[in-house]
């Protein structure tokens, strides 16, 4: 019998795994999937960046940046190990405003935190990024209105920050983490689906899996990603959330980068937010392109995760890629549509759910999907904590427990992520 099962064996679910296991909780991964990351971990764009909107969230990724730098020393690797590691890129992050854009939100909290970064006008811009068109498209619009074509304006402002980039492979960072949690006695099945959460005198007793087996255990961690609100549901918890998830198809789309604006010459990656898009440069001369939910864009909320398509729809590809190269006037843009497309797990700002629940052995780190992946090294100790404490009678819901960064030296309130937050202060989107 497992000290604790942690349900979901993503990026986030093998994070938590790990920091349990070292804790001395004999863990037991149960994932319905084929293999490690398989899921929204596999389509994520994998960007590390920290221009969030709260302290909390820019906390969190600072930190969880300088985990990722020392990667094999986070895994518990030795200096001569041979094991194939996910690699950080460093790239920076060249953020693009709309009209208006409320800058001193941002800007702020990363002078707080000493974050380096660089304002530019428009024709500083100019100067550092002659590959672009730096006219005005205001507002996003989708290629089928009369406008999109329309010539730009002017006054475009922005800002990057260098320390920004991204993790090369996203499922190997969950491989990573998994081996790392296998290598301290943790276990792992796979093609193993949760019908129920069992319960006993109040508490969680354990969970019984699709073909009939029953495993017992006094802890449960809800890390199923999409499948996450179908599971606070089995296990009658999701009624008392003030936050909940709900599953969200999206598409992330390739187009071919020129050659003086390619991640070989150093192309950073992209948020523009007068055009509604964000563009990774990715070795092989390629963008990765996603949308960061302007008003123009449907959002895909979808019944079952399962029922989705993964192929990319010619809709969604024009309307992202497009936008890029109205931007990159030389992209290549593909003859047909090339890329992914995935299931988020999302909460209505954007800000995922760690925590406990009302029903005592019950925790659940959920709505991690589309901005969440870069604070995965993090998201373990931080559940790890809840768990620890929760377990032996504090009370987190009054008395929230704040954590002390290791790398940083920061202070991060985990209220921020708690299930009952009630004020969203947020930008709405996946920007955070």
């Amino acid at each position: 019998m497992p000290d604790a099962i942690v349900i979901g064996a993503g990026v986030m679910g093998s994070s938590i795994a790990y920091e349990l296991q070292k804790s001395g909780l004999d863990t037991l991964v149960l994932d319905k999937g084929e293999a490690v990351g398989g899921g929204s971990t596999s389509a994520s764009s994998a960007v590390i960046r920290f221009n969030y909107s709260t302290h909390a969230g820019v906390t969190a990724a600072w930190e969880s940046r300088q985990r990722w730098l020392s990667w094999a020393e986070h895994l518990g690797l030795e200096e001569n190990h041979q094991e194939p590691l996910a690699k950080f890129h460093k790239t920076g992050l060249l953020f693009l405003e709309p009209p208006d854009f409320p800058r001193s939100i941002f800007l702020d909290l990363l002078d707080e935190f000493n974050i380096p970064y660089e304002s530019y006008d428009t024709e500083e811009l100019a100067r550092k990024f002659p590959s672009l068109d730096l006219g005005r498209f205001w507002p996003p619009r989708l290629p089928d209105d009369e406008n999109f074509f329309n010539d730009p304006g002017d006054n475009l402002n922005g800002w990057i920050t260098p320390d920004a980039g991204f993790i090369d492979d996203p499922q190997l960072a969950a491989v990573n983490l998994m081996d790392a949690a296998k290598r301290n006695g943790a276990t792992l099945l796979l093609h193993s689906q949760v019908q129920a959460i069992l319960k006993k005198n109040g508490t969680v007793s354990g969970v019984s899996l699709k073909d009939g087996t029953t495993i017992n255990a006094p802890i449960v961690v809800n890390a199923a990603g999409p499948w996450s609100s179908a599971l606070n549901q089995i296990a009658g918890v999701e009624s008392e959330m003030a936050i909940t998830t709900s599953p969200m198809r999206q598409e992330v789309h390739a187009a071919e980068a020129p050659n003086d604006f390619n991640f070989d010459s150093g192309a950073p990656l992209l948020t523009d937010l007068d055009l509604g898009y964000y563009a990774v440069p990715k070795m092989g001369g390629t963008f990765y392109v996603g949308g960061v939910e302007p008003d123009c864009d449907p959002l895909e909320w979808v019944d079952d995760p399962d029922g989705v398509s993964l192929n990319p729809t010619v809709s969604r590809f024009e309307a992202q890629v497009w936008r890029l190269a109205r931007r990159v006037p030389e992209l290549g843009i593909p003859t047909r549509p090339l890329g992914i497309a995935g299931v988020y797990d999302v909460t209505p700002d954007w800000v995922p759910v760690y925590d406990r629940t009302s029903l005592p052995g019950f925790y659940v780190a959920i709505g991690t999907s589309g901005n969440q992946f870069k604070n995965a090294p993090l998201v373990g100790e931080i559940m790890r904590e809840i768990i620890s404490a929760s377990e032996n009678g504090h009370d987190h819901d009054t008395n929230p427990l704040t954590i002390k960064c290791s790398h940083t030296g920061l202070d991060l309130d985990l209220s921020a992520f708690s299930r009952n937050r009630e004020e969203f202060s947020t930008t709405g989107s996946v920007l955070g």
